[in-house]
């Protein structure tokens, strides 16, 4: 047997070898299986036509054919709607595992969800496809102690609800006081006539001027 030291010694000079022989083996190898900034490696093409020219063009295999067309529907039998026609292919096919795995889970398997399940997995509720700008909230708030009439359809979710900006929405109680304390404080006689609540039986929601009727 070697000495230790001269063991050590081939070792490494064996290592170094192997190492420059897979980088010299085949140039640009590196470029071509190189990670995807926020998609992820490249997957196996087994399963993918031999002709590579049906997608790719050029030198390199990150470039597409400008006609590059894929009819998910017949191929896969599932059907891409909304942005989810749009999105690259990498999105959803890459090193994470089987997208059926994902695609099982509903949009949770693929989205984070904001709202830290606070408002339920049915993600369809407010959003559609298209957009994850939230459709319907007028209607839906009708449902709840504080339908939104007058200006309060118009004003902005963190106005009443503080974390609405970043998806979390924070319960809200719907007494006028609540929100609205600072304008009673403006007042000149409301807080010496013990006027501090029930403001709706002289105010209506659209303005704060004009009382339609005297306590």
């Amino acid at each position: 047997m070697l000495p230790d030291r001269k063991r050590w010694l081939v070792l490494g000079a064996a290592l170094t070898l192997l190492a420059a022989a897979c980088v010299m083996q085949q140039p640009g190898a590196a470029s071509r299986h190189r990670w995807w900034s926020g998609l992820g490696p490249v997957l196996p093409h087994d399963g993918f036509p031999s002709d590579c020219k049906l997608c790719h063009q050029g030198e390199g295999w990150n470039d597409l054919v400008e006609d590059f067309a894929f009819d998910h529907l017949a191929e896969t039998g599932v059907p891409l709607e909304g942005a989810h026609e749009g999105a690259r292919c990498l999105r959803c096919h890459n090193d994470r595992g089987p997208v059926e795995v994902f695609a099982e889970q509903g949009c949770g398997g693929c989205h984070v969800d904001p709202h830290l399940g606070r408002l339920g997995g049915l993600c369809t509720q407010c959003h559609t496809q298209a957009t994850w700008r939230p459709e319907g909230q007028i209607e839906m708030h009708r449902r709840t102690r504080m339908p939104l009439v007058g200006v309060h359809a118009s004003t902005q979710c963190f106005r009443c609800h503080p974390g609405a900006e970043a998806g979390l929405f924070t319960p809200s109680d719907p007494n006028c006081i609540t929100c609205h304390t600072s304008d009673l404080l403006q007042t000149t006689n409301h807080v010496g006539l013990g006027w501090v609540d029930n403001c709706q039986r002289c105010h209506q929601p659209t303005d704060w001027k004009n009382a339609e009727s005297t306590p």
